[in-house]
C-alpha cells in the first residue's frame, strides 16, 4: 500500500486559467464563462451553458474532459467543493474604489494559495538540487518577470552561489548559450510566451544546460520547452500590470526556492549569510538613536 503523501487536487478554477492561453477559441469561450461567475454555472444545465456560449454540449464535455474529469455533472461538483473550501471572487469593480485594496490582496492571496495546488512538489525539490550543484546559475526574465529575476540571483548570491542577472536580452542570450553541462537556467514569465526568454532557454539547452521556469500556465511554450515547469499564478484583474498577482506568486516560490536551497547545506549557508551581513553592516549608517544623546544629558 502506497503511503505517499499525496498531491493536492487542484480547483477547476486554478486548472481553467492555467490552461487557458492554449484552449481552442470554442473551449476558450466555454471556460471564460465559467471563470466569469462559477457560482452561477453550478446551477444551470449543460444546455444551458451551451446555449449562453453560443457552443456544443460536446464542446462542453469536451472541456470537462481537458481537465481530468468525466462531465459536465463532475466539473459542478467539483465547482461546489471549490467554492465551499474557498469561495469565489469576483473581478475588481474600477467604479467600487471601496473595494479595490480588499480584492487586490484578496487575488494575491488565492494566487499564492493557487499555487499550492498547481506546483509540482518532485519538480521544486528538482529544481532547488540542480541550482544547489550548479556551477552557474542564470535567471533570465523580461519586462516584471525581470524584477523576479534579479531578485531570484541577488538572494542566491547571498548564500554564496554564482547566480547571475542580465538585464539585457542579448546578455541574458550570451550568458545561457556560455553554460555547460550541469548548470541551469531558470526562466521566469507569467505568460510563459515572451520570445526573448525562449530564445535564452534555447540557447541554454544547446549548450546542454538545465532548463527550469516560474510560469503561470501549464501549456505555454516556455512550461513545454524546460526540463522542469513551476507552475505558479492566480487570477488577475482587470487592470492586470504586469500580471500583478503572479508575480507575488513567483516571488513566493523563489524564496521557498531560497529556503529549500539553503537547507541542503545549513553550515555553508549560515557562514555565506553571516559574510553578506558583516559586508552590508560596514555600509549602513548607524540609526539616530545609537548616536543621539539624552535630552537630560
Amino acid at each position: 500500500m502506497d503511503d505517499s503523501p499525496q498531491a493536492p487536487e487542484i480547483p477547476p478554477t486554478v486548472h481553467l486559467r492555467s490552461l487557458l492561453p492554449s484552449l481552442t477559441p470554442k473551449l476558450a469561450v466555454v471556460a471564460e464563462e465559467i471563470l466569469a461567475d462559477p457560482a452561477e454555472v453550478v446551477r444551470i444545465s449543460v444546455a444551458d451553458l451551451a446555449q449562453r456560449t453560443g457552443t456544443s454540449m460536446s464542446t462542453i464535455v469536451r472541456l470537462c474532459q481537458e481537465l481530468g474529469l468525466r462531465g459536465f455533472q463532475d466539473l459542478k461538483l467539483r465547482l461546489v467543493a471549490e467554492e465551499t473550501a474557498t469561495g469565489f471572487d469576483g473581478p475588481v469593480d474600477v467604479d467600487d474604489r471601496e473595494s479595490v485594496l480588499s480584492k487586490v490582496l484578496s487575488s494575491t492571496v488565492d494566487a499564492i494559495s493557487h499555487t499550492q495546488h498547481t506546483l509540482d512538489t518532485a519538480s521544486f525539490n528538482q529544481v532547488a538540487e540542480l541550482v544547489f550543484d550548479a556551477r552557474t546559475i542564470i535567471f533570465v526574465g523580461a519586462g516584471a518577470s525581470a524584477a523576479v529575476a534579479f531578485d531570484a540571483a541577488f538572494r542566491l548570491r547571498t548564500l554564496g552561489h554564482r547566480a547571475e542577472f542580465h538585464s539585457d536580452s542579448h546578455m541574458q542570450l550570451t550568458a545561457a548559450r556560455f553554460l555547460r553541462p550541469g548548470d541551469i537556467v531558470v526562466a521566469i514569465s507569467h505568460s510563459g510566451s515572451t520570445r526573448e526568454t525562449l530564445t535564452a532557454v534555447e540557447a541554454a539547452s544547446s549548450a546542454g544546460a538545465h532548463t527550469a521556469a516560474i510560469t503561470t500556465f501549464a501549456r505555454s511554450p516556455l512550461a513545454q520547452s524546460v526540463d522542469h515547469a513551476l507552475l505558479a499564478g492566480g487570477t488577475e484583474s482587470e487592470f492586470r500590470i504586469a500580471a500583478v498577482s503572479s508575480r507575488i506568486a513567483h516571488l513566493a516560490v523563489v524564496d521557498a526556492l531560497f529556503v529549500a536551497i539553503a537547507s541542503l547545506r545549513p553550515e555553508r549557508a549560515r557562514a555565506a549569510q553571516e559574510l553578506w551581513s558583516d559586508m552590508i553592516d560596514e555600509h549602513r549608517l548607524s540609526p539616530p538613536w545609537a548616536t543621539r544623546r539624552d535630552a537630560n544629558d
